[in-house]
């Protein structure tokens, strides 16, 4: 073998296998840390995944916080609590309801939950959705919402959720027959009546979100303190479902600004694309039929479902995006599902994603998340040219720097992040070490060679 190769290929590795040992070593300890080897002998490009890092999360709110378990399918789960079972223990404090999930099934599911395992209410966050009626997939024409009805249905979202107050309330869906006005005026009355600690909406749009925002304002009451948009790497050509709405691709970067400097969280879902963003070879470009997008199906069926999806996900766009963010996942130890939640998560620190599942090794995937974030270099090879300019400001996309990251010799950036500066000590003192053993069996087998 060429030594100059195998010296060139093994200094790489030697760092990272130092990184990943010191690591394994915490691990016992509790401590979240990633570690990632970057390429310093080759520059960045939107197409070089290998050029691009993770590193831990500096949020002061970790990203377990920010990542809600959604119960959407809760009911259709063979063991329902047990699957809350298995998020709790995971970590997961905060759960996202709504009346139309089962339809009631997730709060009555989670309430009964909840009594049998004597949760303290004190430690779990409640968000739960209404206002829909007996509509299930937003329909523009579902009757009207009024007063009286609302006002039965958090009742009822209460009794089946077996608390007295939940701390998000959220109207599932906008209703422009209704003014922005009226909906602020009917979740003030909920949240002074005790029934929510805040309140806010869900696919609403940004030009609706401000309109009720400036009225509370005004007036002197509890704004909107959150949105519920569908956010995902993978960009919808079109409405995913009806009268939702979407903040994904650049030209919405200037709306999540808006919604960062007041405050506001995102809480996002369908950040995996219906699993578009969570299996690689899901809907393989080539298999997909594009020419049932225009057929005509009844709402609601598994032709109609499966046509939203493809409609929305399925273009060549989002499957380049997919193929950049599976190198980017081979290459630093991830899987795609959560290099697409990174992504979500590394836009900014008030957006929060809905994961769901019942599958106990993919809430650990999710969990996995809590400490790490993607950089700005490895979202410009996600997201492509068209977001550098809002990358480059650092305001959005990513984060720059890592104080606490341990500095080896020979590698210009930083490779390993911890949260505490006592960590950070931990590895000065034991990577060291590690280095000079690596060194030793590096010049051993090129002096074999």
């Amino acid at each position: 073998m060429n030594q100059r190769y195998q010296a060139t290929t093994t200094v790489t590795r030697r760092y990272a296998l130092a990184a990943l040992c010191f690591l394994a070593g915490l691990s016992s300890e509790g401590t979240h840390a990633f570690s990632v080897m970057r390429n310093t002998n080759q520059s960045v490009s939107k197409t070089n995944p290998s050029a691009a890092s993770l590193v831990p999360s500096q949020s002061g709110a970790e990203n377990k916080d920010r990542v809600v378990f959604g119960t959407a399918a809760i009911s259709k789960a063979d063991d329902p609590h047990s699957v809350l079972d298995a998020a709790y223990a995971k970590g997961f404090r905060r759960f996202d309801l709504a009346r139309t999930y089962g339809a009631g099934q997730s709060e009555i599911i989670f309430g009964e939950w909840m009594t049998s395992r004597n949760i303290d209410r004190s430690e779990v966050d409640i968000i739960t959705k209404g206002g829909m009626g007996e509509d299930k997939y937003g329909s523009p024409d579902r009757p009207l919402l009024e007063r009286e009805g609302l006002m039965k249905e958090i009742v009822t979202s209460l009794d089946a959720l077996q608390t007295d107050c939940v701390d998000l309330y959220m109207f599932h869906r906008d209703d422009p027959r209704i003014p922005a006005s009226t909906f602020v005026e009917w979740a003030n009355e909920l949240v002074d009546a005790g029934h929510a600690k805040r309140w806010g909406v869900s696919n609403w749009s940004f030009d609706r979100f401000r309109e009720a925002y400036a009225y509370a304002t005004k007036k002197g009451l509890a704004p909107p303190s959150a949105n519920s948009p569908q956010f995902s790497l993978a960009v919808p050509r079109c409405e995913v479902w009806p009268t939702s709405h979407s903040i994904s691709g650049a030209d919405h970067l200037p709306q999540i600004e808006w919604y960062r400097e007041h405050n506001i969280e995102l809480l996002c879902w369908e950040v995996l694309a219906k699993g578009f963003m969570a299996q690689a070879d899901k809907w393989p470009e080539a298999e997909v039929d594009t020419s049932t997008f225009d057929c005509e199906y009844e709402m609601g069926t598994d032709e109609w479902r499966l046509q939203q999806i493809q409609k929305a996900y399925c273009n060549k766009d989002n499957y380049r995006r997919r193929r950049i963010a599976v190198k980017l996942a081979e290459q630093h130890g991830l899987k795609l599902s959560q290099v697409a939640t990174l992504f979500a998560l590394s836009t900014g620190k008030h957006i929060s994603v809905i994961f769901g599942s019942t599958n106990e090794r993919h809430i650990d995937d999710m969990m996995g998340l809590q400490d790490l974030f993607l950089d700005s270099e490895a979202m410009y090879c996600l997201a492509g040219k068209e977001v550098k300019e809002q990358i480059a400001k650092q305001k959005v996309w990513g984060y720059a720097n890592n104080t606490n990251a341990v500095k080896l010799p020979g590698v210009k950036t930083n490779i390993v992040g911890f949260r505490s500066q006592s960590v950070k000590q931990k590895a000065d003192n034991k990577v060291a070490p590690l280095l000079a053993r690596f060194d030793e069996e590096e010049q051993d087998t090129i002096e074999k060679d």
